[in-house]
């Protein structure tokens, strides 16, 4: 098969990935409704987000075993059935319990979505475009996300949220056509002997697992969120109707399918991958500092500035996948990616709960973009010690990774 049919293959590894922000991020301009209509807290409002957030999490270590020995195109088209059938229970859902069940059920079909499409980028592209291949992926869930934050606001606000969110199932049922049709495993790619438990042992064993872990907990801990209450503060501080805080919020995620290609063309280039995070990193903390001292002040257009500058600078956060994906060995880098998903999706949920609890006991956001803001400098402070893969070849010999 020609390698030029890799870019078929991306295509729809990146509409693929669309579903699952879109999936994601189709609660998060809800919130204010939930939170008024419903009498819930915020911290409440946070549990239905973050029930997305703990089945993908709980799912990330099975996915990259799973995948890796069954495929990577019928593990992604049960993942995708299952997302479409989680967002038709969540519409349908008439309490708490059920919605943050049928959340439970999106996210768990979000969860089989990025690992898989990562093996297919592994397997089709040279270590020299890995990053910028892995940077459009990333843009694509940008995409998805935007979608979600622009479209779902707007549909509620002309017919009802029901309507609105169940929507979302239908491009996911043109996602599982197109992963059937397109996403062909290479031939040439390999599929490992090796059992989970020999995999396990290996990763858990590797020194320079546990830093990426770390800065990956923190840096999107800290970044889902801030996202999720978002609109909540462009709505309670500045005065934003729903659809305007979820237009305002989706130029985060606008701006994010600009920088994480540009930083993965730009990381490729400069053959580094480290700076670049950690530039991203500091951006972050600047952020949730102006906007915990300004507040206010800033206004809606200054807040929409200051929120847009951060979409566009934030594309060196998906650098540490590529450190993954080029430090560990083909057999086990979808586990690894697994277990860095993992630390990601752990810290959205522990973040978003703690930093919904701060904004319930102060009756403000200020509290909550300090800790943001100290989360994001946990991550510059550990993206420091991040191994710089750029210059290496994308797969090392297991002495040189697994340093006792």
């Amino acid at each position: 098969m020609s390698t030029s049919y890799r870019w078929i293959v991306l295509a729809v590894a990146v509409f693929a990935f669309m579903q699952t922000h879109l999936h994601r991020m189709a609660f998060t301009p809800l919130i204010p409704r939930f939170v008024v209509d419903l009498g819930l807290t915020y911290a409440a409002a946070g549990a239905i987000q973050t029930s997305y957030l703990w089945s993908y999490a709980i799912a990330q270590i099975p996915v990259g075993i799973v995948a890796d020995r069954w495929g990577t195109r019928p593990v992604m088209i049960v993942s995708t059935t299952l997302l479409a059938l989680g967002a038709l229970a969540f519409a349908a859902s008439a309490g708490f319990a059920e919605t943050v069940l049928a959340r439970m059920v999106v996210g768990l079909g979000a969860a089989a979505i990025w690992v898989p499409a990562m093996r297919l980028i592994r397997d089709w592209f040279p270590s020299g475009e890995l990053a910028r291949a892995i940077g459009l992926l990333s843009g694509g869930g940008a995409i998805g996300g935007t979608a979600a934050l622009l479209v779902i606001p707007a549909l509620a606000s002309r017919w009802d949220w029901r309507v609105a969110y169940g929507s979302t199932a239908l491009p996911a049922l043109v996602t599982i056509g197109l992963i059937a049709l397109f996403a062909k495993p290479r031939q040439s790619a390999s599929v490992t002997a090796r059992g989970p438990k020999q995999h396990l042992r290996s990763l858990l064993g590797s020194r320079d697992l546990w830093p990426l872990n770390v800065a990956m907990f923190c840096s999107y801990g800290a970044y889902f969120s801030v996202l999720t209450y978002l609109p909540a503060v462009l709505v309670r501080q500045f005065g934003a109707s729903e659809p305007q805080a979820g237009a305002v919020t989706a130029l985060i995620t606008f701006g994010s399918i600009l920088s994480w290609p540009i930083a993965g063309f730009l990381s490729d280039h400069l053959r580094q991958r480290r700076p670049l995070f950690l530039v991203s990193e500091g951006v972050n903390i600047a952020v949730c500092l102006l906007f915990a001292l300004a507040g206010p002040r800033l206004g809606l257009p200054g807040a929409a500035f200051v929120i847009a500058m951060m979409g566009l600078l934030l594309g060196g956060t998906i650098l540490p996948s590529v450190i993954v994906v080029e430090v560990f060995p083909a057999e086990l880098a979808l586990p690894a990616l697994g277990i860095s998903n993992v630390a990601c999706f752990v810290g959205g949920v522990a973040f978003t709960m703690l930093l919904g609890y701060l904004v319930d006991v102060t009756g403000g956001f200020a509290a909550m973009f300090v800790a943001a803001a100290e989360i994001h400098f946990a991550a510059f402070a550990v993206g420091i010690f991040l191994r710089e893969t750029g210059t290496e070849s994308a797969t090392l010999a297991p002495p040189r990774q697994f340093r006792a």
